[in-house]
């Protein structure tokens, strides 16, 4: 049965988020040790991770969401290259 919120079904959603759960391993937080993982689903079905990154200066950290996104835009470009 799938969720009302949103177009996966509940198996596909229990496994996202399992994902985005594992992704707080690769985070990078010495100051506040608060590790946040994020998880996308691609149309060709694929999983993109990522781990908030901190920095000394507060605002300079990068969230878990934008580091995979980041991630997902230079898997484009690589592909876009070969």
């Amino acid at each position: 049965m799938a969720s009302t919120a949103h177009a996966l079904s509940d198996s596909q959603f229990e496994s996202l988020k399992e994902k985005a759960v594992r992704a707080k391993a690769i985070a990078y937080c010495p100051y506040s040790n608060f590790r946040v993982g994020a998880a996308f689903l691609a149309l060709d079905g694929s999983v993109i991770t990522g781990g908030n990154i901190e920095n000394a200066s507060y605002p300079v950290g990068t969230c878990a969401e934008r580091v995979a996104l980041g991630k997902a835009v230079g898997l484009l470009l690589k592909e876009a290259d070969d």
